[in-house]
Formats: C-alpha cells, structure tokens, sequence
C-alpha cells in the first residue's frame, strides 16, 4: 500500500476484497463470501436525521472501516475518496478523510459524501425508505476546506499521510446490510499551472476508437426539473452512461417505465437522478458517479492522470475514460462553446493522436462524436481540473500495468 514518489506526485491508493480491506481496522463489520464487508445484526445505534427528508430521525445500526495511515512522501494538497458499496433500501454508507499534518497532529474527519444507491424515500409496505444523497457542506476550518467531493488543504497545512473511513448503516433490526466491495482515494501535491509542460508524444501509435454508444445531454432540456432539467447539469451522468452501456450493462426496462423521456434515453434520465446530489444540487459530484456505476457490477474510481498518454494505455486495454474539464471557447475552438465545468468520454485517438471524444454537450446524439486537437484538449483538460478521471471497468477488463512514471497500486 506505499506509494512511490515520482515528479508531479498523483496517487491512487485503493483497497479491494478481503485480502486488502484486511489492512485496515474494523469495528462491528464481518467479511462475506466474496471479500465484501457488512453489518452483521446487532452493533453501535446512532441516530440520524435527513436534512431533505420529513425531519423524523431513524435510529441505525453502524460499524466502520478505517484504512490503515498511508504515506504519501509528498504534501497532499488535494484528496478525492471514492467508493463501491450496495446499499439495500433503508442502508447507507459514509466515507470520511482526514489527513496527518508535518507537525504529527492530524485534522478532523471531514465527511466526504452520505451515499444511497436509490431514491425509494418512502417505501410502501412502512420500512424505513433511502437517504438522500448528499454531500455536506460548511466544513471549513483552519486546516482545509471541502468543495463537494474534494478535500483542499489550506497553504502552511497540507498533511503528509491519510487515511479513509467508511461507516456502514442499516435501520435498527433490519435483515439487511450495505456492502462495502472497495475504498479508494485519490491524493495529489499541489499541481500549478506550470506543472504541465507540453503537448505529450503520441505513443499509442495507431488508430483505436472504442464501441461507446453516443448520448446528448441536451435533447433532455426541460426535463425533470427538480433534477436540474437535462442540458448542461447532465454532462456527468449522460458520460458516466455513455461508458456503462458501452459494457453491455444497461437500467432494467422496468426501472426506465415511468422515466418522460420525449427525446428517447431516459437511462440518462435515471442517472442524473441517481447520482443527484442534494446538498451540491447537482449530478456531478465525482465519486457519486463512480459509486453509480459500481450498482451495474462495474469497479470505479476517481483519479488524475498526468497526460493523454497515459490516457492511451487504458483505451489500449479497452477502457473508455471519462474525464473532467473547463475551458473557453478560445482555447479550444473546435469545440464549439465555452464551459466553466464539463465532463466527456475519451473513446479513442486517430492514427495522428488526436483524441476520440464523445462530447455530450451536442444538439443531437448523432453529433456527439467528435475529433478535437491534442494539443487544445491536453492542454485545457490538464490546466483545469489537473486530469480528473472517472475509470470504469468490468472485473475481466484488466485496468494498465507497469505505466512508467506512473504511481498506482490497482
């Protein structure tokens, strides 16, 4: 579990099944069959109320995991957690992050995300109904402060080592429990502008456009409000779509009935639902969308990556990327727009190593298909949000190994 340092420090440290999740301490949570971790009956009560619910607080059963401290040899200046859990109506899970400062103290536990895989806040047979997803806002102190999904140390406070807590929770008495299948958190030093020095080479060598199906986040406008209404906001569950069914992994018909789709897709629909984020009221909180797609078997996470380069490695080994940035349409005008937070899949590159995008900000599904300038792409996507990644892949789709100058543990 040691990362290794290397120049533009970005570490994904994660743990899977039994044989990793065992380096951490558990407290009140017992391995399944398959290297999972759940609440057996019994356990802590505390009690909760939902801030978007009906202000009734339901008293739970609780156990929790604690990853063991991790060094990163470098100061954190940013973390993003992610997670794979299921939860079962009525259980919920919460991941939480806190850092060791150089002075040896370390910073409280700053509650990253409250995450429920469904939205059946009432159930009818009088079970306790899901949580609203949320993340949580005013966490702010002297130490850091929390965007939504990610950790920011205050300059003078970055902390050298972490570690990630999750919280399992099932109602009081009920037979069933949330699963915890993996953690993972992203860390990163402080990554300026200058940090990105140049188009990198091309080394993939030829043409390779993966399968991945097109899906317009516009032809949703003025659908579900209280979701946001389809177009812009969407960006991240239409992309986050485009790469679950690109597996062959697809919403039931009978979740999809009762979805007004007028346009088609309304699995788009259901993802920006069920990745909404109450507190942020939105659907791009990142590892909400990585959690998403871990309910359609898939293992996720939320990283960096240093350029397109490395990016070539994961779509020679079949893995579409979604990928997070910003930018003007100066900076990138074969685009088409500006935008101050966007998020596409990266499919491929042509045999000159321009990148293959599926751009959902499009009028039409036929049109997200897009070729866009290396150089412009790198650039913007590198210089905005410093590489953030969505990585999606099926269990017998082996994620890149031995990336030189690359720090992982996958």
């Amino acid at each position: 579990m040691s990362p290794t340092a290397s120049d533009n420090q970005i570490t994904l440290t994660s743990w899977e099944g039994r044989r990793e999740l065992l380096a951490g301490e558990r407290d009140g949570l017992r391995f399944d069959v398959h290297g999972g971790l759940f609440l057996p009956r019994g356990g802590d009560l505390v009690d909760y109320t939902d801030p978007f619910g009906d202000g009734t607080p339901v008293t739970y059963e609780t156990g929790t995991w604690t990853s063991p401290v991790v060094e990163t040899g470098y100061p954190i200046k940013q973390a993003v957690p992610s997670w794979n859990a299921d939860t079962p109506t009525g259980t919920w899970v919460e991941v939480e992050f806190r850092g060791r400062k150089a002075d040896g103290t370390w910073t409280k536990w700053f509650v990253m995300g409250r995450w429920a895989s469904g939205d059946e806040f009432a159930p009818a047979d009088g079970r306790v109904g899901d949580i609203h997803r949320t993340s949580l806002n005013g966490q702010g102190d002297t130490d850091a402060a929390l965007f939504t999904d990610t950790f920011v140390a205050r300059a003078g406070f970055e902390p050298d080592a972490f570690q990630t807590r999750a919280r399992l929770y099932r109602p009081e008495g009920a037979r069933t429990s949330p699963r915890l299948a993996s953690v993972s958190t992203m860390t990163n030093e402080n990554l300026p502008d200058e940090h990105y020095t140049g188009t990198s080479d091309f080394t993939l060598g030829r043409e390779v456009s993966l399968d991945v199906p097109q899906y317009s986040q516009n032809i949703h406008r003025g659908e579900y409000p209280e979701f946001g209404g389809g177009g812009q906001v969407w960006c991240s569950p239409t992309s986050s779509t485009m790469v679950i069914y690109s597996y062959g992994r697809e919403v039931p018909a009978e979740e999809l009935e009762d979805i007004v789709a007028p346009n088609g897709d309304p699995q788009v629909d259901y993802a920006a639902m069920n990745t909404w984020d109450y507190a942020y009221e939105g659907a791009g909180n990142w590892p909400f969308n990585a959690a998403y797609a871990h309910r359609f078997g898939l293992k996720s996470f939320v990283t960096r990556l240093r350029s397109l380069a490395e990016a070539e490695k994961f779509i020679e080994a079949g893995i579409p990327l979604t990928v997070s940035l910003n930018f003007d349409e100066a900076e990138m005008p074969e685009a088409g727009y500006s935008t101050p937070g966007h998020l596409v899949v990266l499919i491929g590159f042509t045999a000159d190593g321009d990148p293959i995008i599926n751009d959902p900000n499009k009028a039409s599904n036929e049109e997200v298909r897009q070729v866009y300038t290396r150089e412009n792409f790198e650039r913007v996507w590198q210089t905005s949000t410093d590489g953030v990644t969505y990585v999606y892949h099926p269990k017998n789709v082996k994620l890149p190994a031995n990336m030189p100058g690359v720090t992982q543990n996958w």
